[in-house]
C-alpha cells in the first residue's frame, strides 16, 4: 500500500521514488518506553536561575562543556526512537488505554489485491479497478482494498470516485495516516485546495515525521501550502558520563540552549526533581520535562532579545517557539516534534480532542497557505 503514496505525488507532480520498506510490525521496545506525557498536575516550572542553583547545590557531579554541534542539532540523541510503527495500524482500547495493533489481512481479499496490483503496475487501472471492487465485495471491512480501488479510480482519471472510496475507507479505518493523504490528492486534483490541506493536515496529525509527506510538501508548493520544518532544532544536550552528567552547548547559537541543557541535566542527574514534577523517579519521555526545559528556553532567549549586546550570539530561530508559546500550543509542538521522534505513531493513541488541538497546531504552524509565508 505504500506505493499508493508514492504514486500519487507522480500524479501532483513530484518525483517517483521508490516505495519504503514495509516496517515491522512488531514493537521493539516495552510499552514502558513509548511516550507519556505525564499528569497534568504539577508544581511550578523551575526558572533557569532556579535551575542553576539546584545544579550548584547538588552532590552529582555537573561538567559544562561547549561543544560544536551537529548539523541537525542534537535531537536524535535526546529523543531516540524507541518503538517501531505499525505499517496498517488499528487502535483498541485495552484495560481503558488506547493500543495500536496491525489490521487483519483477509486472504481472499488479499489475493484479488494481489491479481489487481499486476495490472495497475501496467496502468490497466480499469482492470485493476475491477478486481479491488471484488475484494471489498470479498471483504467490506479490508479499508485497504478500498483505498487501493480509490487508486485506480484517481489514476484512471475521476478523483470524484476515488475522494468516495477514500472517505469510505477512512470511516473504516480514521487511524491510517495515507488515508487523509490520499483524500488531500483527490481534493488538489479537483481544485479544492482549502479542504486539501484540512485533509493533509489531518494526515500529518497522524503520522509527523512520515519522509515521504515531507517530500511530497517540499516538492508541491504549486499546491499554495508549504510544510515548515522543525521549530526546535536544539543546540542543548545533557547526557550521563560514568557518574557525572555533562552539560554540552553550542555558544554560537547563545545562552538560551545552555538553559535547556541545564534543565535537562537537572532532570537526568536529579531523580527528586522528577518525583516532585511527574510523581515518579522512572526515567521516561514526558512532556512535563520537554516543557519546562523549553520554558526555560524561552525565557533566556526573551532577555538575550531585549538586550542589544547579546543579539548577535542567540538562535533566531527561538521566534518561532516563542510565537508557538504565545499562542498556548506548546503542549501540541512537544507532541507533534518531540513524542513523535520516540514513537511515531504515538499520536494514534491520544483521544479526539487532544488530536483536534494537534490540528489546529498544524494549521496555524506547520502547513501554511504559501502566500502567508510573505507577509
Amino acid at each position: 500500500m505504500l506505493r499508493s503514496l508514492v504514486l500519487i505525488g507522480c500524479v501532483l507532480g513530484i518525483g517517483c521514488a521508490s516505495a519504503p520498506k514495509r516496517a515491522p510490525t512488531g514493537s521493539t521496545e516495552s510499552a514502558s518506553e513509548a511516550p507519556r506525557p505525564g499528569s497534568t498536575g504539577h508544581p511550578d516550572f523551575l526558572s533557569p536561575a532556579d535551575v542553576m542553583k539546584r545544579l550548584e547545590e547538588s552532590k552529582v557531579q555537573y561538567r559544562l562543556e561547549p561543544k560544536d554541534s551537529p548539523p541537525g542539532g542534537w535531537a536524535d540523541q535526546l529523543w531516540p526512537q524507541r518503538v517501531e510503527p505499525v505499517t496498517a495500524p488499528r487502535v483498541v482500547v485495552e484495560g481503558g488505554q488506547r493500543v495500536i495493533q496491525e489490521w487483519p489481512e483477509n486472504p481472499k481479499a488479499q489475493e484479488l489485491v494481489n491479481q489487481g496490483e499486476v495490472h495497475f503496475r501496467d496502468r490497466r487501472y480499469a482492470e485493476a479497478a475491477k478486481l479491488y471492487a471484488q475484494a471489498v465485495e470479498a471483504c467490506p471491512d479490508c479499508y485497504l482494498a478500498r483505498a487501493y480501488l480509490g487508486d485506480a479510480r484517481l489514476f484512471g482519471g475521476d478523483p470524484e470516485a476515488a475522494l468516495v472510496d477514500y472517505r469510505k475507507a477512512t470511516e473504516l479505518n480514521p487511524y491510517d495516516y495515507r488515508l487523509y493523504y490520499f483524500q488531500g490528492s483527490a481534493l488538489a486534483r479537483l481544485g479544492r485546495l482549502a479542504e486539501a490541506r484540512d485533509a493533509f493536515a489531518s494526515s500529518l496529525v497522524l503520522n509527523p515525521r512520515n519522509p515521504v509527506l515531507r517530500q511530497f510538501f517540499r516538492e508541491n508548493r504549486g499546491l499554495g501550502m508549504a510544510l515548515q520544518g522543525d521549530i526546535l532544532v536544539p543546540r542543548g544536550f545533557a547526557h550521563e558520563e560514568g557518574n557525572d552528567v555533562m552539560i554540552e552547548f553550542d555558544p554560537d547559537y547563545g545562552a538560551a540552549w545552555l538553559a535547556f541543557a541545564n534543565c535537562k541535566a537537572l532532570w537526568i542527574g536529579e531523580p527528586s526533581h522528577r518525583e516532585e514534577m511527574t510523581g515518579t523517579t522512572e526515567r521516561h519521555f514526558s512532556s512535563i520535562e520537554e516543557t519546562e526545559c523549553l520554558v526555560s528556553t524561552a525565557m533566556v532567549h526573551v532577555t538575550q532579545s531585549e538586550n542589544a549586546d547579546a543579539t548577535q550570539n542567540m538562535d533566531p530561530s527561538l521566534d518561532r517557539l516563542m510565537a508557538v508559546i504565545e499562542d498556548g500550543m506548546v503542549t501540541e509542538l512537544v507532541l507533534f516534534e518531540l513524542a513523535t521522534r520516540v514513537h511515531p505513531q504515538y499520536t494514534l493513541t491520544l483521544d479526539d480532542a487532544d488530536r483536534e488541538r494537534l490540528k489546529a497546531y498544524v494549521l496555524e504552524h506547520v502547513l501554511l497557505p504559501v502566500r502567508s509565508l510573505s507577509l
